[in-house]
């Protein structure tokens, strides 16, 4: 990997969330949310891209004769869609700057080229896209985890505070 996501995005927890006034919890909270929205942006581009990739090598070995990407393409991105239930608010969210880093940390593992013509991808090549790409996915996958249990501790905390009697004037900033 050519960047460390963690560096790239500036991650930083007080390390005593006790001490942080209420404006400066939700500003935390914000801010952990703001990267989360982001890491979440990146995510669903690489799974998107490891999808695609995977759809190819799955119907090579199925023998499959229709190479015809697009046709598949719908297959292929609704493979880890949800179920039923409830779907996520729609929000509209400006991919931070950062993000970029991570689609060409994608590109150079999988060029747009190479993405154009995977029929023609020589089976090697499509493995070690998959195998690059799940690299991401991960690395990925984990940092969000990471900002959810960071989300999660600050907003414990405001949830205590308000248990705890902070006042309806501080309640409402």
């Amino acid at each position: 990997m050519r960047f460390d996501l963690i560096k790239l995005i500036t991650i930083s927890e007080p390390e005593n969330l006790e001490g942080s006034s209420l404006p400066e919890l939700r500003e935390i909270r914000d801010h952990y949310q703001s990267l989360e929205n982001g890491l979440s942006y990146a995510r669903r581009i690489v799974q998107g891209r490891l999808d695609t990739v995977t759809v190819e090598l799955d119907r090579r070995t199925q023998g499959v004769t229709n190479d015809d990407v697009l046709e598949r393409l719908p297959d292929a991105l609704a493979a880890h869609s949800r179920g039923p239930g409830l779907p996520r608010p729609v929000r509209d969210v400006e991919p931070p700057e950062w993000a970029d880093e991570i689609v060409l940390e994608l590109d150079e593992i999988l060029t747009p080229a190479e993405l154009g013509q995977l029929t023609e991808l020589p089976a090697e090549r499509l493995t070690q896209a998959a195998l690059g790409i799940g690299e991401l996915e991960q690395s990925v996958s984990k940092l969000r985890h990471e900002m959810h249990d960071r989300i999660d501790r600050v907003q414990d905390e405001l949830i205590g505070r308000y248990k705890g009697g902070a006042s309806v004037d501080d309640l409402l900033l």
